[in-house]
């Protein structure tokens, strides 16, 4: 009797802990600037609710993502594993029957972690890891979806009939015929149902805003409220980057009022380094597409009131390969020895002051880009570069003083590691245009000592 007392005590007590099982909601933006935010520094807009989420918890100084665009990127996210792992390494074409070109299905994604502990997820908005019927989705372990399956869209309008950034919106496993007003607005008011509607469930949502990627295109109001910026392209850069602000404050005051907010974790980051000609990347060197700072270093944040210390900043490396892994050990769920991230809890208790990595690697278009992040040193050869390059980065984080010369055993011995992670990579199960295109632009760029693509022209 004692005995089955206890089991059943127990069996209260897991039933229990596991109806307290943080929610977990994943914002993520589009081509976002590492500056672009009031708490990253931007000076000619604000973000008060971005920079209130930072405050309640953790603002990462030093966040990277797995590949310097889109779709890698995304992979990385949703895998938790390097994406060049399992060959995904390009954009992948919008081509609605092709069951071949698309995040790979024997890799397990985000939500099927979490499905066994009950919890209901949802993905909104810019999916973009493949188009084909066994790569949307609800395919691939979401409960839900309302977004778009390509690599952009329209802000305001769609075509039934029409493809990429003029395809309808897609619900669950469908296209459908529900109209658009606002995109960013749009998405936010689909996350909020989705909440609403779970009531005491842990859930899971994948907010991924196409802002603000292009095309440019805000409403009349918020270029209003930037009237003061000078650049037409920057201006409507800025008002797509206040609404996506505006509605980070809309998702928090649901859950504040749903009383959800401690116990819900909240990641914020961006894709990939902001777009040339438009965000601001300042004092990083180069832009979206790029090896250096500018193409992989992004706005990271994560928030847990009561359980993260809050108003604190965090100067190490960390990867958008690490949000699974913490995300699984903060639900107590078990972290698959198959994820290469970190978890990141314990590295941001109190006076931790250990790094979740030893090294961090990239690599682009099959390796003819890549870099290394090791402490203070980071090693970077992009595509069109004639030799890799060294810079310290707690001295020089704008990658202006080249330091491979005076150090040629330390290159010599990254060059030996990323050798031997590159061997643990697939190959590109498909090809792009990246390396042509980045080979364009480093030339362009050549005049400007390769800070930056010359479309930005209005940075000072």
């Amino acid at each position: 009797m004692i005995r089955r007392c206890l089991f059943l005590l127990g069996l209260f007590v897991a039933v229990a802990s596991a109806a307290r099982r943080p929610n977990v909601l994943v914002i993520l933006t589009d081509d976002q600037g590492s500056r672009d935010a009031g708490c990253y520094g931007a000076e000619d807009f604000a973000t008060p609710n971005i920079d209130r989420l930072a405050a309640s918890g953790v603002r990462f100084t030093q966040g990277y993502v797995t590949h310097s665009y889109c779709s890698p990127s995304r992979a990385g996210i949703l895998s938790g594993r390097s994406q060049q792992s399992f060959g995904h390494e390009a954009n992948p074409p919008y081509r609605l029957n092709d069951n071949k070109t698309g995040i790979d299905v024997a890799t397990p994604l985000m939500p099927t972690f979490f499905k066994a502990a009950g919890y209901r997820s949802a993905s909104f908005g810019k999916w973009h890891v493949g188009t084909g019927p066994v790569f949307r989705p609800c395919q691939r372990g979401f409960d839900h979806f309302w977004g778009f399956l390509g690599g952009g869209h329209d802000y305001f309008t769609l075509d039934p009939e029409g493809q990429e950034y003029r395809s309808p919106i897609w619900v669950d496993g469908e296209a459908s015929d529900e109209p658009i007003h606002y995109l960013t607005d749009d998405l936010t008011d689909q996350a909020i149902n989705f909440v609403k509607e779970q009531g005491d469930r842990p859930w899971l949502v994948y907010l991924a805003y196409n802002a603000p990627h292009a095309p440019d295109q805000a409403k009349p109001a918020d270029l209003e409220r930037v009237a003061s910026i000078a650049n037409p392209r920057r201006r409507a850069y800025a008002a797509m980057m206040v609404s996506v602000d505006d509605n980070v404050g809309r998702l928090m005051k649901q859950l504040d009022e749903q009383g959800l907010r401690e116990d819900t974790l909240v990641f914020y980051l961006s894709d990939n380094g902001g777009r040339a000609g438009s965000a601001d990347n300042r004092p990083l060197r180069g832009n979206k597409g790029w090896m250096y700072e500018g193409g992989i270093r992004v706005p990271f944040i994560a928030s847990w009131p009561g359980k993260l210390v809050g108003e604190r900043t965090y100067d190490r490396p960390v990867s958008s390969l690490d949000l699974l892994p913490t995300a699984l050990a903060a639900a107590g769920l078990p972290v698959a020895g198959s994820l290469e991230g970190a978890n990141l809890l314990p590295f941001l208790e109190p006076g931790n002051r250990e790094s979740p990595h030893r090294q961090l690697h990239w690599r682009v278009s099959g390796g003819l880009g890549f870099a290394l992040r090791e402490g203070k040193w980071k090693l970077v050869q992009d595509i069109g570069m004639e030799a890799p390059e060294l810079y310290d980065l707690e001295e020089d984080p704008s990658e202006t003083r080249d330091l491979a010369d005076r150090h040629p055993e330390l290159v010599e011995r990254l060059l030996a590691d990323h050798r031997r992670w590159d061997a643990t990579l697939e190959k590109p199960r498909w090809p792009d245009g990246h390396s042509r295109n980045m080979k364009l632009e480093r030339e362009r760029a050549e005049p400007n000592g390769y800070r930056h693509a010359p479309e930005s022209f209005w940075l000072k």
